[in-house]
């Protein structure tokens, strides 16, 4: 039996800025600390993904962008004991210096999964790190010759390995139905500290899609209802997140985009019918756990825009169960999202995924209505499976075989505006 409660602890955390920033910033802060010293050059190997998705990121409490400066602020002022949050405290005196800083930047082509390399040589030395599998998980340390620490996942790894394969659609659903509230204590955590960055999104920044809804309500163009609601709370917290405010998403399967895109539709649509906080949890704990599930198959770093199709069928499965559905019409919606949505690309992390949030947040009140009102895309067509669950392995399959291409050449592209 599946303990969901620490499936979903495990991949619930909070993250300060986008997730493939810190998680080099952290590799970059840990090799430095075994070191010390003046720095003198880093160098930095990572795979596709990881490069892709930090390309176009701003450094949280900066006006920087990209792997490189992420690499630099993470060996001159990171606090690699913070894990993904190590930027914080980040200043002007270390921008200076890291911009000073010689980085280079190579691409692991063989790694498919998450991988980053840093080197930090320094005047006293040269620290290596390595990440793997997750944006946190620091797997060897060294200095010089000197082996410091090695993961041995065999012996270190202390959590059983989850079978997604035996997950169902029904066990979910049961669970957020009937897991005590008390359990769910760190859901609470997540609504409130994505609230709180949407908060400081509202203020103004980014591509400001909250102040542009608002401006087009005020004509009379939108009404305000539940999806403008719901897409202006998802858009500005989106916006804060990558414009680089200084304050942390609480992510979901190593992504605040998701964390945001899986919690904050949920609650806004809960509390417009004034639903029971206790069943906006259940709610956000059913749309956590399908995240996990459907990225499971399609990979945390994915040629698809898993913030739309991971975060969003969450949302679409959460949104039906405050509607009173089960899981039949959780399922409904799930492919719904997979029909819709699927050709969506993931070009990188950057301010543009507020876009892709939005049509996200809509598509998953559509596809929750629809199946609430008993419309349901047929078995078999298209990528839709026979199931949900065989669709999200589809995802997976359209993901790894069918554009594994795609990442290569947005990376040819990203660096050819270098």
């Amino acid at each position: 039996m599946i303990d969901f409660t620490q499936l979903l602890k495990s991949e619930i955390r909070p993250a300060l800025g986008v997730t493939e920033v810190g998680a080099i910033a952290l590799a970059a802060a840990r090799a430095y600390g075994v070191v010390g010293g003046m720095v003198l050059h880093i160098e930095m190997k990572m795979n596709g993904g990881m490069y892709k998705n930090g390309f176009s990121c701003v450094i949280p409490g900066t006006n920087e962008l990209g792997c490189e400066m992420a690499a630099a602020l993470g060996a001159i002022g990171g606090q690699w004991e913070l894990g993904l949050e190590c930027l914080k405290g980040i200043h002007e005196e270390h921008i200076q210096k890291a911009k000073a800083i010689p980085v280079e930047i190579l691409i692991a082509k063989e790694k498919e999964t998450i991988y980053i390399q840093a080197e930090v040589t320094t005047t006293r030395g040269v620290g290596i790190v390595r990440i793997a599998d997750t944006h946190d998980n620091i797997v060897y340390v060294a200095k010089d010759d000197e082996v410091i620490f090695q993961k041995q996942q065999e012996k270190d790894e202390k959590k059983e390995s989850v079978d997604f394969d035996s997950m169902s659609v029904s066990d979910m659903v049961e669970y957020a139905s009937l897991v005590s509230v008390e359990e769910l204590s760190f859901v609470k955590d997540m609504i409130a500290m994505n609230c709180h960055l949407s908060e400081e999104g509202e203020k103004g920044t980014g591509l400001a899609i909250g102040a542009t809804l608002d401006a087009f309500r005020k004509k009379g163009v939108l009404g305000n209802d539940m999806i403008y609601q719901a897409q202006r709370l998802t858009c500005c917290a989106m916006d804060a997140r990558l414009s680089g405010l200084p304050y942390p998403a609480m992510s979901i399967v190593g992504s605040g985009s998701h964390g945001i895109l899986c919690s904050l539709p949920v609650v806004s649509y809960g509390r417009s019918i004034q639903a029971a906080e206790e069943e906006i949890l259940r709610a956000v704990a059913l749309s956590g756990l399908v995240t996990i599930f459907s990225k499971h198959y399609t990979g945390r770093l994915s040629a698809l825009c898993g913030c739309v199709l991971g975060g969003g069928s969450g949302a679409a499965a959460g949104l039906v169960y405050l509607m009173g559905g089960g899981a039949a019409q959780a399922s409904h919606a799930m492919n719904h999202m997979a029909a819709n949505l699927t050709g969506m690309i993931c070009d990188g992390g950057s301010i543009g995924c507020s876009l892709k949030a939005s049509a996200g947040v809509y598509s998953a009140f559509l596809s929750a209505m629809l199946a609430m009102n008993g419309t349901a895309v047929p078995e078999l067509f298209g990528v839709i499976g026979s199931s949900a669950e065989q669709t999200a392995k589809n995802l997976g399959k359209i993901s790894e075989e069918g554009m594994s291409p795609m990442d290569a050449t947005i990376i040819d592209i990203m660096q050819g505006k270098k």
